[in-house]
């Protein structure tokens, strides 16, 4: 928990008695704003007199361990004011300051809540979202409830019109949805919308200008012009339906390029700019790729980070064979072979820390000392100095000048997702965090914020050549700027 005095200039910590920091959701009383309160997960809900300052635990009668999921919070303004907490356990109400709680769940038939919406008029009628089964209204404080009209299913979050409350609008996984009549019907909302989850970005070498995007659930997207335009290229990728989810995307120097992506049903290829894919699995035993690489000096050997280990192909993903001997967690995340030497490369995994091979993957051992946060998403090798490599972890980067052998950090209290090196300068090194681009000009030393003109600040995908940076993110879209200059402008993902 963070909290400003300044509209926003300065953040301090605000957690002393917290136990559990993951908060999910916070609700200030409008009649004691001194008075918060905070639904974490797993350890209930906290509540705070002083803004904040100090902590207790309110969760008499939230007694089942899913019950202290809370993903919402919400206050009715009655008197006293009625609290309502949503819980992966269904609805729970206080009507003495989360002293105590009660379930209020008849006729909820998903009780996996994550929103919350009172009406600012009728405070005993309120909305409740669910993940997977829809909204659901009561008129009555939550003594009952009835499904609304059909609609949005995947509700993430709920906001209700100030003054007209039967206007409502649910933020879901496809999308915004409106609804004019108290939830009785609903209508989707998106025109315009651009956002998008962005998993990959890969750039081609030959034609910079030319870049595609992985987007979860939805394939692949292909510019021509430096991400002014964009249209989809999934013809022959849509065989099963999580074939479209894509993780990964990788491109091979030949004549034409070569591109692959990696899906949760194997590796696809493209010999046509993605036009045309094709399915290459055949000898891959787990399907769920994350992560790809391909040899610099041979780019018909790659090799492929699935949850079931590395696979390496030596025909262009035609056959694949398992190269995991001594790796001791097969959930791969990420992977990076040195462009100096690419018999050598390194496998980061999703809470195994990292692996190093120095013969092609045949053979594995750990290389994590001092790496102290073991899930790795990122990699980047110095492609002058093989020595000096750098992570991104679920605790910030890493930085090694030993080969792996040795790690610090450069960069904490954030999640480092993507990593991208100046191909001029390679002391220059940016980072895709869980709040924005940060940037290094001294090897990791020191970092500054680089976020002018990104409106997402979660970013998972990083791509860079000598003048353009681009940025994928979490359903925010992707960005370019000219890295040395310098504001982000959105990239709109979807056909022109």
């Amino acid at each position: 928990m963070f909290k400003s005095a300044d509209g926003g200039a300065n953040w301090s910590a605000a957690n002393s008695g917290l136990i559990a920091t993951d908060i999910r959701s916070l609700a200030l009383d409008p009649a004691t704003p001194n008075t918060l309160y905070v639904g974490t997960s797993g350890d209930g809900v906290h509540k705070s007199t002083n803004g904040g300052m100090t902590w207790s635990a309110v969760n008499n009668g939230l007694t089942s361990a899913t019950s202290r999921y809370v993903y919402a919070l919400a206050i009715a303004l009655t008197s006293p004011p009625t609290l309502y907490a949503g819980t992966i356990d269904g609805v729970f109400k206080s009507t003495n300051g989360g002293t105590t709680w009660s379930a209020v769940n008849t006729g909820l038939t998903n009780l996996n809540i994550r929103a919350l919406a009172i009406d600012p008029i009728a405070p005993t009628t309120l909305h409740a979202g669910t993940d997977g089964g829809g909204v659901f209204k009561s008129a009555n404080g939550g003594a009952t409830w009835s499904a609304t009209g059909a609609g949005p299913m995947y509700v993430q979050s709920l906001a209700i019109h100030p003054i007209v409350p039967d206007t409502l609008y649910a933020g879901t996984d496809g999308g915004v949805y409106k609804s004019t009549n108290g939830g009785g019907t609903w209508s989707a909302a998106n025109s315009g919308l651009i956002a998008t989850y962005i998993r990959a970005l890969a750039l081609d070498p030959a034609t910079p200008n030319t870049l595609y995007a992985a987007i979860d659930g939805d394939g692949v997207y292909k510019s021509t012009n430096g991400g002014a335009t964009w249209s989809a290229v999934n013809n022959g990728l849509y065989v099963t339906p999580t074939s479209r989810f894509v993780y990964a995307l990788a491109i091979a120097p030949t004549t034409p390029p070569t591109l692959y992506a990696g899906t949760l049903h194997y590796v696809f290829k493209s010999t046509d700019g993605g036009t045309t894919w094709s399915a290459s699995g055949s000898g891959m035993t787990n399907p769920n790729v994350n992560a790809l690489a391909i040899d610099p000096a041979n780019p018909n050997t790659l090799y492929a980070g699935t949850l079931g280990g590395v696979f390496k192909s030596t025909d262009g993903s035609a056959t694949w064979s398992a190269v995991n001997t001594g790796l001791t967690n097969l959930n791969i995340r990420a992977l990076a072979i040195d462009p100096l030497n690419t018999s050598t490369l390194y496998a980061g995994k999703d809470g195994g820390g990292l692996f190093k091979s120095t013969d092609g993957g045949t053979n594995w051992s750990a290389s994590s000392s001092g790496l102290s946060n073991p899930y790795v998403y990122a990699l980047a090798i110095d492609p002058t100095n093989s020595n000096t490599l750098h992570a991104g972890t679920n605790g910030g980067v890493f930085k090694s000048t030993d080969g792996g052998a040795n790690w610090s950090a450069s960069l904490s209290g954030v999640s480092g997702y993507a990593l991208a090196l100046d191909p001029i300068n390679t002391n220059t090194l940016y980072a895709g965090t869980s709040s924005g681009v940060r940037k290094s000009t001294n090897g990791g030393a020191t970092w500054s914020a680089f976020n002018t003109g990104l409106t997402n600040l979660n970013v998972y995908a990083l791509v860079i050549d000598p003048t353009m940076l681009y940025a994928g993110t979490y359903y925010g879209g992707a960005f370019a700027l000219q890295h040395r200059a310098g504001v982000y402008l959105p990239l709109v993902l979807r056909n022109p």
